[in-house]
């Protein structure tokens, strides 16, 4: 199992990622819109994890702001991912990477954050408006300065 993405919660204490191997059945992975603690960074520090939701625009663009995250504090980013669902609620797509069909390529969405902005931004091409303002959830997985 992939220990970065292994934080744990085991009646109720939020454990660090490298617990995995050794839980019981009580364990599951916990994404949540507060930001906790999931693990230790290489460097001793903790590693933090908060789930933000919000829309996509409803053009294409580059540089959209999705959230404002100037406040986490972040020192280095550790894992950005997340989803988001079509306005007809009939398909879905994983945030960070390229969705390309044989016959075109309909929607891509490319996550970045921007330190210097302090922004979470995205690269965003919509053909056709399947994604026109569809709810996505970003996990974002950092450390502190």
């Amino acid at each position: 199992m992939d220990e970065k993405k292994c934080c744990t919660v085991v009646n109720h204490y939020y454990g660090c990622c490298g617990g995995c191997r050794n839980v019981g059945p009580e364990t599951e992975n916990v994404y949540s819109t507060e930001e906790f603690v999931c693990g230790k960074w290489i460097d001793g520090k903790p590693i933090y994890r908060k789930v933000i939701t919000g829309s996509l625009a409803n053009e294409s663009g580059n540089s959209l702001v999705f959230a404002d995250v100037s406040g986490l504090n972040i020192d280095r980013l550790v894992d950005l991912y997340g989803s988001a669902t079509n306005k007809a609620e009939t398909g879905q797509i994983v945030l960070q990477t390229s969705y390309n069909r044989a016959d075109a390529l309909p929607v891509a969405v490319n996550m970045v954050y921007d330190a210097g902005a302090g922004e979470l931004q995205y690269y965003f091409v919509n053909v056709g408006g399947f994604y026109s303002g569809a709810s996505a959830y970003v996990v974002i997985e950092y450390t502190k300065k």
